[in-house]
């Protein structure tokens, strides 16, 4: 009894450990909650952190330092509600910022410009985006700037807007020169395969849940460029990359092994400079980690289904939604249910170690049966089906047991405190901010949240 209650004991100073407040401010948000938006955001320049928060009637700026200290704050009436959306941010060369207010679906845009010196609004931009037969795919910044990404229907192309010191621009990502083929080496085109395969973006510095690892079409936002993976083909990682400065595509092509079974599924993960590759079938698994730039194998690692996979560092799990993780017990039972899912895999650098899921999502049919014993319905139950890895920075397997994930920490910390609204989560240095609105306190709040159980203070 003792020994159990010292373990509820170092779990709950762990929990402690792993976040910490960083900045409180006096703040009220009122009227409707529909319009309450907080965005925490990083000048990448010179690594000051803003909070821009907002209600129906109110716009709050707050500006910290590198250090996280307070050093500008300014308060003033919010534009016009039809703007509902804060979708994005820029930053000047004087470090001021300019937010985009958009109507919910984006095809208005009202940029305004402040300057926290002199607490003015500088400027306003009104700005019209029809999207004429496009879907948006996303919306992003990197290198201060503000971005909108779109696909062009029944045409071989993106549209990229790119938004900046009150400026807009339009560029055109045309893929039509590039050839295109699926597993059977028959033609396709961009356009078909977005189609079946929608692009998800992934969060490059930030972990990513295993069902954004089985998306066939990935968009990483690197420094200064764009990288989209095309894995529709199971025999190979088609990729691109996007110059941010030039707008030039450039197309690299990785193979993926053939298994002993040539029917299989497959997927890629892009993660600091390395291509992670996963094929499966019924009979095998095989996990290889590439060089991205010269496609040279670093590790191959096949299992077949009567082994044990040598890399696993946590049970097989088998999650139907709303249900408890169940354990399956052997390599060839994992393999039986992956091959009825989207597989794929992601890849997460924490402090100690590389974390790897690998596994698959989707629907697997059930059938209820009544009790005579006759089928009464079929019903499609989310599933997920995974395992963890460890390896250790030269990409060797191990048996380190992996800490709790910063991303742990806080989907825990907004389950025990229903004061929390309005949370906006930010990479930043080697941890994660957490700004919130505390609606007891009546103030914004920034916690700071690690990976694993070191103190943070």
């Amino acid at each position: 009894m003792k020994k159990f209650i010292l373990f509820l004991i170092l779990t709950q100073c762990n929990f402690l450990f792993s976040q910490t407040v960083l900045a409180t401010f006096p703040l009220e948000l009122k009227k409707s909650k529909e319009y309450k938006q907080i965005v925490n955001a990083e000048n990448t320049a010179t690594h000051d952190v803003f909070v821009f928060a907002s209600d129906k009637e109110t716009l709050t700026i707050l500006k910290y330092n590198s250090a996280l200290f307070l050093t500008n704050q300014y308060s003033l009436a919010r534009p016009d509600i039809t703007y509902k959306v804060l979708a994005g941010y820029s930053f000047n060369d004087e470090g001021n910022p300019t937010l985009y207010w958009s109507t919910p679906d984006f095809t208005k845009i009202l940029a305004v410009q402040y300057d926290l010196n002199t607490k003015a609004t500088v400027a306003v931009f009104n700005y019209d985006l029809p999207f004429f037969n496009q879907t948006i795919i996303t919306q992003f910044q990197e290198n201060n700037t503000f971005y909108i990404l779109s696909q062009k229907h029944f045409e071989q192309k993106l549209i990229l807007y790119v938004f900046k010191n009150g400026k807009k621009e339009e560029k055109t990502l045309d893929f039509g020169s590039f050839n295109f083929k699926n597993s059977k080496n028959k033609a396709i085109t961009f356009s078909q395969i977005l189609e079946v395969c929608p692009i998800e973006k992934i969060e490059t510095n930030q972990f990513n849940p295993l069902f954004k690892g089985t998306q066939k079409t990935k968009l990483y936002v690197l420094k200064n460029k764009l990288l989209l993976t095309f894995d529709h083909n199971d025999n190979e990682t088609q990729a691109f990359e996007i110059d941010l400065a030039t707008f030039e595509i450039l197309e690299k092509n990785i193979s993926k092994t053939t298994t002993q079974n040539y029917v299989s599924l497959s997927n890629s993960y892009y993660h600091e400079s390395k291509i992670y590759q996963l094929k499966v079938n019924e009979e095998e698994l095989l996990f290889e980690i590439k060089d991205y730039k010269s496609g040279e194998i670093i590790k191959s690692i096949p299992v077949s289904k009567t082994e044990t996979i040598p890399f696993k560092s946590s049970p097989l799990w088998l999650q139907l939604a709303g249900d408890r993780p169940k354990e399956l017990k052997s390599t060839a039972k994992f393999l039986d249910q992956l091959v009825y899912l989207e597989v794929g895999l992601t890849v997460y650098k924490t402090p100690k170690s590389i974390l790897i899921t690998l596994g698959g999502t989707g629907d697997i049919q059930f059938t209820d049966v009544g009790q005579d014993n006759t089928n009464l319905a079929f019903r499609n139950v989310p599933t997920t089906i995974y395992f963890e890895s460890t390896f250790d920075k030269k990409l060797d397997h191990t048996k380190q047991e992996q800490e709790p994930l910063a991303v742990d920490f806080i989907s825990r910390f907004r389950e025990e405190h229903p004061e929390v609204t309005t949370p906006s989560i930010i990479r930043y240095k080697n941890y994660y901010i957490m700004g919130y609105y505390d609606t007891y306190a009546k103030q914004y709040t920034m916690r700071k949240f690690i990976d694993g159980f070191e103190s943070s203070f």
